[in-house]
């Protein structure tokens, strides 16, 4: 650990690949064709309504839960335009271990 500054970047990378063993699934082909069509579709935030969306959330299933069913998590259907205050809000909430980790 560095002073003051978190970890080195072997650490951090060591971190990564235990959390993610198959690599970021947001830096896929796929997942970048999702959000381009769910923020063409949805281009102000769908909580809101009022802030241009810049997230492309994945509703009413979380991402994590259509690979566990077996269902593509990169179909537009599955997600909606979110501004990044309500996405941090909601991942607050329903993500346990993440924002909403105690």
């Amino acid at each position: 650990m560095h002073e003051g500054r978190g970890r080195c970047p072997k650490c951090t990378a060591e971190a990564d690949k235990a959390r993610r063993p198959n690599g970021n699934p947001y830096s896929t082909s796929g997942h970048r064709r999702f959000r381009e069509a769910v923020l063409a579709r949805d281009p102000i935030c769908v909580l809101c309504m009022s802030a241009r969306a810049t997230v492309a959330d994945h509703y009413p299933t979380e991402r994590r839960d259509l690979v566990d069913m077996g269902l593509d998590p990169d179909d537009p259907a599955r997600g909606r335009g979110l501004c990044k205050p309500c996405h941090d809000k909601k991942t607050a909430r329903t993500m346990p271990g993440g924002f909403a980790k105690a």
